[in-house]
């Protein structure tokens, strides 16, 4: 994979390189989250199940799904009714769900500041933490392009502590908008991180593998081909 991404990088001018590179980190990492919803949907029945007044909550879990094929077939403005309505009744779970749809409805139309509140109000009556942590990072996603640097770092932080699978895609993105925000160390570090944790996803290493080659070694770090003894590592931190 190093030597891919020597190529690439080898192939293309130094600004261009950082514009892709980043893009296409920002890019992937809200599609990653298109599966979780697809479980939550699937999971909705058997958790409607469980809940005292299951039959109210079948129907329910039935129209969140009606609202998704709505909002699928671009009829936005029906989905987002659809999501609001349930937004407001039933059990935790669909009302989390109907926000973090109608949050990805907004987004759609550019309302992100809209789709903010939606994804935090979710994310505060989330029923289990993989539901809550699939809301942060999302709204995380929104905040990098609506709030300053400082504020997006507030937000990702449960998530770096986390030890769930969100946690990779936090750091990812906390060593992309550190390198935006000149925080050229932490972004070095966040992105190396990610490369030696072994038990990330395989195409978030390989992103923060590419990012790392636009990020550059440290200041601390000799040049290739420098005059400088050959067990010399520079800075890993």
């Amino acid at each position: 994979m190093s030597n891919e991404t020597d190529t690439f990088v080898q192939e293309v001018n130094e600004g261009l390189r950082q514009d892709r590179m980043l893009d296409l980190i920002k890019r992937f990492g809200p599609f990653f989250l298109a599966s979780f919803a697809i479980l939550f949907v699937g999971m909705l029945g058997w958790q409607a199940w469980r809940d005292n007044a299951r039959v109210e909550a079948g129907k329910q879990a039935a129209s969140l799904m009606a609202a998704q094929r709505l909002l699928d077939q671009e009829d936005t403005a029906k989905a987002k009714q659809e999501f609001e309505v349930l937004a407001g009744r039933g059990p935790r779970v669909i009302r989390a769900m109907a926000r973090m749809q109608r949050g990805a409805a907004l987004v759609n139309e550019g309302d992100l500041e809209a789709a903010l509140v939606e994804f935090d109000a979710a994310a505060e009556i989330a029923p289990d933490q993989i539901m809550r942590e699939s809301a942060q990072i999302r709204a995380a996603y929104v905040a990098a392009d609506t709030k300053d640097f400082a504020e997006l770092r507030r937000r990702l932080q449960p998530l770096l502590n986390s030890t769930s699978r969100f946690s990779f895609l936090a750091k990812e993105l906390l060593g992309v908008e550190a390198w935006e925000a000149g925080e050229a160390e932490l972004a070095r570090d966040a992105l190396q991180e990610l490369t030696l944790a072994f038990d990330a996803p395989q195409a978030v290493r390989a992103r923060a593998q590419a990012a790392l080659a636009v990020v550059g070694p440290s200041a601390g770090t000799p040049e290739e081909g420098a005059n400088a003894p050959a067990s010399s590592l520079g800075e890993s931190k």
